[in-house]
């Protein structure tokens, strides 16, 4: 009888929420500061390729992420990522930013302050995703409340985002919260021609309570290796490779670039957003030739790109005649990122 309890309260009929879309939406969007601690999985199936010095992002967008999470704050939370070889933590402190590695026994600090990084395993958690994929939907997305469903003991309300802007490659994203709280505890993501999320995450076990200080601190023992890492300087690495990119392209207007990088550009509104970063020549050439093994050739009027497709993400790397590399990516079709690279080229003079 005890051992049948856990699927006996899984199966009982999760009562509906009086909540509103509305109400829902506002209260995920204000989350950000309630504490939890848990075990959340996330599974992502964006087939995307190998490219060079991305193996780690890569692996961590096409495949499964089990984790533990112990969050307090914004400025104070910590998650493990269970591994083959053991586990993988960062730990987000007042004093900065730590990496734990199980297998190399190091503990890393990290110093400085990026305005743009690769994606990491925590920017997977529910309530993280949730969060995000609520500031990125458009002013007139439409958003409707789906069936409660029991997620991790929460009977949680659902929040169904319909995007309208043309030309994004998500149909739905589909975030499940606890009613009190907003504390997204499920989230799916829809794309286009996929009946199945292509991206799932949810807690398999939660608890909305303040974990301890001591838990989200990192105290290295005997034995551990300690480092200090400082991040290179993004703003040499992105800045002075190319012309200044236009404020719009074609019809399609620039939104504000990332602070400290004024030649980094976003266009476009809600989803249907993308990026276009000028990449150094040396880099550039690097990720384009890689990424025309596993591409499609585009023949294009001044210029050579190779378009790499995946059922979410659409990347269009473009080489200008003795110019730089731009790399131009987002969730949007194919044809948006053409259309958009044709312009650029355009707007350059080839």
């Amino acid at each position: 009888m005890l051992c049948s309890l856990p699927a006996v309260v899984a199966a009982w009929p999760v009562p509906a929420s009086a909540v509103t879309a509305t109400q829902l939406r506002t209260r995920i969007s204000l989350s950000a500061d309630v504490p939890y601690q848990g075990y959340a999985e996330s599974n992502v199936d964006l087939n995307l390729p190998n490219l060079p010095n991305l193996s780690g992002v890569i692996a961590l967008l096409d495949g499964n992420s089990d984790q533990y999470v112990w969050y307090r704050s914004p400025q104070q939370w910590r998650a493990d990522v269970l591994t083959t070889a053991g586990e993988d933590d960062t730990y987000q402190t007042g004093a900065g930013t730590y990496q734990w590695n199980y297998s190399g026994n190091v503990l890393t600090q990290v110093v400085g302050n990026q305005p743009v990084r690769l994606p990491r395993a925590a920017d997977l958690l529910p309530p993280a995703l949730g969060v995000r994929l609520l500031r990125l939907a458009g002013q007139g997305d439409r958003f409707t409340r789906l069936p409660s469903q029991r997620v991790a003991g929460i009977d949680a309300a659902g929040l169904r985002i319909a995007p309208t802007e043309s030309g994004t490659t998500i149909t739905a994203a589909e975030i499940w919260a606890d009613p009190a709280t907003g504390l997204p505890v499920q989230v799916e993501l829809f794309a286009v021609g996929s009946r199945a999320p292509v991206l799932t995450s949810r807690f398999l076990d939660l608890s909305i309570t303040r974990p301890p200080l001591s838990v989200v601190t990192p105290h290295p023992g005997p034995g551990v290796d300690t480092s200090v890492a400082s991040l290179p300087d993004a703003t040499g690495i992105l800045n002075g490779y190319g012309p200044v990119l236009p404020s719009q392209l074609g019809p399609i207007h620039a939104t504000a670039s990332p602070p400290g990088l004024p030649d980094v550009a976003v266009y476009g509104a809600g989803f249907a957003r993308f990026a276009v970063v000028p990449l150094p020549v040396r880099a550039g050439t690097e990720v384009i030739d890689a990424a025309a093994s596993v591409g499609a050739s585009i023949p294009m009027r001044g210029g050579t790109a190779v378009l790499v497709r995946t059922p979410l993400l659409t990347v269009l790397l473009v080489r200008s005649p003795g110019g730089p590399v731009y790399l131009l990516t987002g969730a949007v079709t194919s044809d948006v990122l053409e259309r958009a690279s044709a312009s650029l080229l355009a707007e350059e003079g080839f």
